[in-house]
């Protein structure tokens, strides 16, 4: 294993103490690389047409999971085919896996359900419905719940003979008050917090903002991307599972809680904010040098959180502080990141632009660089990674012209299509 010097640097000042190697620690190079560069070693054409979403891996089985509009489809990663599809799909967002290669759970969002399917032959054998449109997904495994992240419908924006507030989440308590009249949407969002061998929610968590991508850090915790406040929220799923059991009445009231008729828990935390939410909830802001925030990432061993902006920035948070450790510029477009803990190295898939994938490494020492920047493809935006392997996995199609009938006002006014059939998996790796 190739260490860049580093190796040496630790020898010798392990010799004068740690403190002091802690102090002089080099600083990772800009065009240092592990072992060699990445390439794109591999194109799957697995055909299909319309939007995707995210991409889940499942190095076990050996299977990569693709939300492509319609249906799931289900690709063998050793032979780059198409082993299978889940269809009957509105708008697949996002899937979730159990742990003993059987089930998995699929996010339909225009339709407003959760898919349960059967991993052996991809067919759907129940539907949870929810009362937000659900996107991101995320197993956790602490307490065995799964949470679906999604949104209300926006309440209409207020009349302008409206008196203007004085704060911004006065009235409406998602209203965001920056000067203007009147104020942008105020949106919200729910996380439908579900008992998977129930097949049914125990509790709706009700928040403020756009939620985006969304990760569990595997010791109780889960992390969430808030994009319109450029904030990260962190849910503990431990105390919010016992609250919804217990449903003490003063527990209840000092959260903002209450049981639905059908005993599901509902819990407000639109202003935890500004009042907090004790031990349910915390909000990381990210400052004005990381906006729109899309996708997370957790380094639960070093408590390390990692957002990705589409200001083609990426916020290095301390999650036991909330303070900022670092930053890097990555690149446009980006809508899905990976860590891979083994390796210390985090990807962010750039679907703006050319498309790329920027590589960061992240050194003992708590500093992190960018190490390469590849070229992709356009609108690889999506990304799943094998912790077993290194390699990493986008997907996207083709965008074309039809020549045939041009238009009059000149090649510039040409409308851009994706080509049928084009839809492919892209292998990356080094």
């Amino acid at each position: 294993m190739r260490f860049c010097g580093l190796g040496r640097w630790v020898a010798v000042w392990l010799l004068a103490g740690t403190g002091l190697a802690a102090q002089v620690a080099p600083i990772p190079r800009a065009d240092e690389l592990p072992g060699q560069p990445y390439t794109i070693k591999n194109k799957w054409i697995i055909g299909g047409t319309g939007d995707w979403d995210y991409l889940t891996l499942d190095p076990t089985a050996r299977q990569l999971f693709v939300t492509h509009q319609t249906r799931v489809q289900v690709v063998d990663i050793d032979s780059g085919n198409v082993a299978g599809e889940v269809t009957g799909f509105s708008d697949a967002h996002a899937v979730v896996l159990d742990s003993n290669g059987e089930v998995g759970y699929a996010s339909d969002g225009r339709a407003s359900l959760i898919r349960i399917f059967d991993r052996r032959t991809f067919q759907v054998t129940a539907t949870i419905p929810l009362p937000a449109t659900p996107r991101a997904l995320v197993f956790e495994p602490q307490t065995g719940m799964l949470f679906a992240f999604g949104a209300l419908p926006t309440p209409a924006p207020p009349p302008r003979n409206t008196p203007r507030p004085s704060d911004r989440r006065d009235g409406d308590p998602c209203s965001v008050y920056g000067g203007g009249w009147p104020p942008p949407p105020a949106y919200q969002s729910l996380v439908s917090i579900i008992d998977p061998n129930k097949q049914t929610s125990i509790a709706d968590v009700h928040v403020c903002g756009i939620l985006g991508a969304a990760q569990a850090d595997g010791v109780g915790e889960v992390y969430f991307a808030i994009q319109n406040f450029n904030e990260v929220g962190r849910l503990n799923a431990s105390s919010i599972v016992e609250l919804a059991r217990s449903r003490g009445p003063a527990d209840l009231r000092s959260v903002n809680g209450s049981i639905a008729a059908d005993g599901t828990l509902q819990l407000d935390l639109r202003m935890a904010t500004t009042m907090g939410a004790g031990p349910h909830f915390k909000a990381f802001p990210l400052g004005h040098d990381c906006q729109n925030p899309r996708s997370v990432a957790v380094d639960a061993a070093h408590q390390r959180l990692f957002a990705a902006c589409t200001n083609m920035q990426l916020k290095v948070v301390a999650t036991d502080t909330g303070t900022s450790v670092a930053g890097v510029t990555i690149g446009p477009g980006v809508d899905a990141m990976a860590y891979d803990s083994g390796r210390g190295l985090i990807f962010t898939a750039n679907g703006g632009g050319y498309g790329s994938i920027t590589v960061i490494r992240q050194h003992l020492t708590d500093s992190y660089a960018v190490i390469q920047n590849l070229p992709t493809m356009q609108r690889a935006r999506t990304i799943a990674i094998d912790p077993s392997t290194g390699l990493v996995y986008l997907v996207t199609t083709l965008y074309g012209a039809d020549l045939r009938n041009p238009p009059v006002n000149g090649i510039g006014t040409l409308k851009m299509n994706p080509v049928d059939g084009s839809f492919q998996v892209l292998v990356i790796g080094n």
